[in-house]
């Protein structure tokens, strides 16, 4: 049996969103989008540590996103493929000719703060679904919940247990007898070890001095003695005593921190539902989630458990996570993004749960795809650059302009020589919004079969309208659009293409009249290049890197360079990183120059998707 889609309406922060799962299933999204509302609300159906007075609805049940008030919510599961025996004779009836069930949960309320109550309701289809008194499949369908808050120790201590009562009922008859009579051997060595333990010195003062100071507080049970020994358990109860422990050599320690513990518990769990399964067929189907699984766990361990929970995991898993790591090496078909979009604070699914689409573009990310490029997954806005110097540069003047790249949940991503359109996909894809910057470069072209043999391309431009017309069809306006860039783009389609030389001036003439246009859908073009955009960019910073390259007049030898620009363009990368490591400073003069207006509409948009859901900034 497998969960196929879990749909919610006007709950919580969600007001009509149906999302899809798979197998193995990896939940992504920025803080408080509602990886754990989904969660709950799977919980609420089938989580058998809830109690009925948990079921319960809350007014904060009710989403507030909806206009009108909404005095009423609904969750409902699509389960498919419900074959296994248990599960047949639970439901009987209430299962369609197709192995598919629906439950769902209906929430009512009379008004804010006034009488609630809920339903529940299985059937063969959403429109064929019988009122049922309770959730009476838990036994043959549930889900195993771990939440981001676990107390690891009371769950290894739970489950541990389960496993001790599941192979004590799969012994043999002769495995239950030998047990038994080396049990009661082992219960006489330990009388042996209480009474030795009471004989020594300082244990048998201690238990004197606490009934002396026993019968100064009290004439009560005077007849009582206290001493200290060995609490042993009764021969029932004797396994509960056994603890997990690890050991080194001959030296047994207790388990060791919270990422040990995390992964005992996942192997626990993992032997429980394999041991569970008899003849093929499960006594229950059980759906494991668990919320942030990287958990107290190093980079390595966060892979191999991602790894471990895909492919060994015998059962449907529901995970959500904030590693990159994880997000990395998950299967590309089975990650679901929950964020919002510009105009509502309730919280969306992207391609509507599991998607073939998301994970043929991340795919065509191919080697490229590393918990770097995966940390653009739970961003709010990504700044697309065209190479590594372009990073160092836009997170410095980040910084000296005020724009918090990482309050806002801002990243900068390069696309280093492979194109934007691969990452533009992948980002539309996940329903990310992005901003880019490129040069406004001329390449030279051979034309035989044209009247013009030799053309000079403004392929910096030509590369934007391109993106523009292809990639931009969901993208609002940043600003104001003051001229019909469709028409301004027909208009001087041959200015962009029909010039003899690499004009400068002609350049310019471009820069000026699509710069602002272009820029209001995030696409911003650079004056030339980054180098000669910094180094004409005001006297401050053309004082600060003349400077660098010629730092003390009083040497006497000083390197005569020729050209600042080119003698950027050696290093890039280096030469950005040493500049920018003493001279930060002066980009704070940048304030007000072209160059820092992607870093701006990062933040206008970031703030246009939080106006209404957490106000604004």
């Amino acid at each position: 049996m497998k969960l196929n889609y879990i749909e919610l309406k006007n709950y919580r922060n969600i007001i009509d969103t149906k999302i899809g799962f798979d197998e193995k299933t990896l939940i992504i999204g920025a803080n408080d989008i509602g990886k754990t509302n989904v969660l709950y609300a799977l919980r609420l159906l089938l989580d058998k540590s809830l109690s009925e007075n948990e079921l319960e609805p809350l007014d904060e049940d009710f989403c507030i996103y909806s206009g009108a008030e909404t005095n009423e919510f609904s969750i409902t599961l699509h389960f498919v493929e419900a074959i296994e025996e248990c599960i047949l004779s639970c439901f009987r009836e209430l299962i369609s000719d197709k192995d598919e069930v629906y439950i769902r949960y209906i929430a009512t309320r009379t008004r804010i703060g006034g009488i609630k109550d809920y339903k529940l309701f299985v059937g063969t289809s959403p429109d064929e679904l019988q009122l049922v008194t309770s959730r009476f499949y838990l036994r043959a369908l549930n889900m195993r919940y771990v939440s981001a808050t676990r107390q690891i120790d009371q769950y290894l201590k739970s489950q541990k247990n389960k496993l001790i009562e599941y192979l004590q009922d799969a012994r043999s008859e002769e495995e239950e007898q030998s047990d038994n009579a080396r049990f009661e051997d082992l219960s006489g060595r330990i009388k042996v070890i209480e009474n030795e333990l009471n004989t020594l010195s300082f244990i048998g003062k201690a238990g004197e001095i606490l009934n002396n100071q026993l019968k100064d507080l009290s004439e009560h049970h005077q007849e009582q003695k206290l001493k200290l020994g060995v609490d042993l358990p009764s021969n029932d109860d004797l396994f509960r005593k056994i603890s997990l422990l690890s050991s080194i050599g001959e030296h047994t320690i207790q388990l060791g921190g919270e990422g040990r513990k995390n992964q005992a518990f996942i192997a626990l769990w993992s032997a429980l539902n394999q041991i569970s399964i008899k003849d093929g067929q499960p006594d229950e189907v059980s759906i494991f989630c668990i919320e942030e699984s990287e958990s107290h766990l190093h980079p390595h361990q966060q892979r191999k458990l991602a790894e471990y929970l895909v492919k060994v995991l015998p059962t449907q898993v529901v995970l959500t996570s904030h590693s990159p790591y994880i997000a990395c090496e998950f299967h590309p078909n089975s990650i679901i993004r929950l964020h919002t979009k510009q105009g509502s604070p309730a919280t969306v699914c992207n391609q509507n749960g599991v998607s073939k689409e998301l994970g043929d573009q991340i795919r065509a990310m191919e080697y490229r795809l590393s918990p770097l490029i995966a940390e653009v997954y739970f961003s709010d806005c990504v700044l697309l650059v065209e190479g590594t110097s372009e990073i160092v540069f836009y997170k410095s003047l980040a910084h000296q302009i005020g724009v918090d790249l990482d309050k806002l949940n801002i990243s900068i991503l390069s696309v280093e020589g492979v194109g934007f359109t691969r990452y533009i996909d992948l980002l539309n894809a996940l329903g990310i919004p992005w901003v880019m910057r490129t040069d406004n470069d001329y390449q030279k072209y051979k034309r035989p079969k044209q009247q013009l043999k030799e053309a000079y391309y403004l392929t910096g431009i030509r590369r934007l309208i391109n993106i523009y017309s292809t990639k931009c069809s969901g993208k609002v306006p940043i600003g104001e659009q003051l001229v019909n860039l469709a028409e301004l783009i027909f208009e001087n389609k041959e200015k962009l293409t029909e010039n003899s030389a690499a004009s400068n001036s002609h350049r310019l003439e471009m820069y000026d009249l699509f710069y602002q246009p272009l820029s209001n859908y995030g696409l911003f073009l650079a004056k030339e290049g980054l180098e000669e955009d910094i180094y004409y960019s005001n006297k401050t910073v053309q004082d600060s890197i003349n400077h660098y390259f010629s730092p003390s007049q009083e040497d006497e030898e000083i390197l005569v360079i020729q050209d600042m620009v080119l003698e950027m363009k050696s290093g890039k990368s280096t030469f950005m990183y040493h500049f920018l490591e003493k001279n930060r400073d002066c980009l704070s003069s940048l304030k007000d120059d072209p160059l820092s207006g992607p870093l701006y509409a990062c933040q206008t948009i970031v703030q246009q998707l939080r106006v209404g859901n957490h106000g604004e900034l």
